[in-house]
């Protein structure tokens, strides 16, 4: 299994920390960028793009392991590669995946897929 530069949010949770003190217009631009997607591809906690995140940017094509934060826990992504990105519920893209993001494209509520909270591996698929 590959490794992708995976960056949390922990960076983004203390920016939103430095902010609360100020008025909306400064708390929805802190929201707004935490729920920015910078690298490659981004998994959230909760639908919308809200939660703790995920980022990853891929070295290559192949099979990619969740973090262990984000592991069975993904509501929702961004998929801002030229590739379809495949979710699979076990270690290693072992088995059948079940659901795939195609190229460019986001998911505010992976419910509708049938894969909340089940993410485990990803795998880069060459387009």
């Amino acid at each position: 299994m590959r490794s992708a530069m995976v960056r949390g949010a922990g960076a983004v949770a203390l920016a939103l920390a430095c902010v609360t003190a100020a008025g909306p217009a400064a708390q929805a631009e802190a929201s707004q960028a935490a729920a920015a997607c910078v690298l490659d591809f981004c998994l959230y906690e909760h639908d919308a793009f809200t939660g703790a995140k995920e980022e990853y940017m891929f070295q290559a094509y192949g099979c990619y392991k969740v973090g262990s934060g984000m592991n069975n826990k993904a509501s929702s992504m961004r998929n801002k590669t030229v590739a379809r990105v495949q979710f699979y519920d076990s270690a290693n893209c072992s088995g059948a995946y079940g659901y795939a993001a195609a190229p460019s494209s986001q998911d505010l509520d992976l419910t509708n897929n049938g894969f909340d909270n089940k993410t485990s591996s990803l795998k880069f698929v060459r387009p």
